[in-house]
């Protein structure tokens, strides 16, 4: 399994796709799709994201459907994590979300027995683990390229207390100017509600290097008294279920 990931960053370092347009990151996106993948050993799968699903997303991009394609690896990925690939569509018009999508849009001369053999051959690389839809409440980002790192932390807020997480997060998005952070983001999930759902609520804290995420983490600081109450109003308002990390290896806006 070792080699087969080793393999697998290889591909994706020699085949790294960027936007071809300067832009800020999120570029108007109102809402984000995000999809969880889990490939098989293999199956080549990263040969299938570059070669056919970045260009149907470069083609949706240019159309005007989406504003944005990521494709993010799971770095602490094993045999028994969830997904191994986190996929991410930007949106600005929701009504937009399923517009241009399927595999003839950027391939029309594909016959139907290829198409019949490229589906079965995608869906032998991967399963589809879930797929979530958020609106995005708020972000702030230092570069106008996507960072090459991003934190997922996953948060459950209590029925009641969004308003006030909000008001918390978009508080906090000052003090990120002089962190270590290339950029920073809150979403909201709107695909599923109910309480039995274990996140609500996503923020997502980006870096270019492992380096600058260590220096937050590494450290153990004693707080301040003000400093504690805050951090006991944050965590009575939200419950920091876990967090991926993930590498980004390709980005198209």
């Amino acid at each position: 399994m070792k080699n087969y990931f080793f393999t697998l960053i290889l591909f994706f370092s020699f085949s790294l796709i960027t936007a071809q347009e300067e832009d800020v990151v999120g570029n108007g996106a109102n809402y984000i799709q995000v999809d969880y993948i889990k490939t098989v050993p293999g199956k080549n799968y990263g040969q299938i994201l570059n070669e056919k699903w970045a260009k149907l997303a470069e083609k949706r991009i240019k159309e005007g459907t989406i504003v944005g394609w990521d494709a993010w690896w799971n770095m602490n990925s094993t045999d028994e994590s969830n997904h191994d690939i986190m996929l991410v569509t930007l949106i600005k018009d929701i009504d937009s979300i399923g517009a241009g999508s399927g595999i003839l849009r950027a391939f029309p001369e594909m016959t139907e027995e290829e198409v019949v053999e490229f589906n079965k051959t995608n869906r032998e690389a991967r399963k589809i683990v879930n797929s979530t839809i958020y609106k995005v409440v708020d972000n702030y980002f230092k570069q106008d390229s996507v960072p090459n790192i991003a934190v997922v932390n996953y948060m459950k807020v209590a029925p009641g207390d969004e308003f006030e997480y909000e008001k918390m997060e978009k508080e906090y998005k000052s003090f990120v100017e002089e962190s270590p952070k290339a950029g920073w983001a809150v979403h909201k999930r709107v695909d599923r509600v109910g309480t039995s759902l274990n996140n609500n609520y996503i923020t997502v804290d980006f870096y270019n290097k492992m380096s600058e995420m260590m220096s937050e983490r590494g450290p153990t600081l004693e707080m301040s008294e003000e400093f504690a109450e805050d951090y006991k109003k944050m965590n009575q308002l939200r419950r920091h279920v876990y967090s991926d990390t993930h590498w980004n290896f390709i980005s198209l806006r």
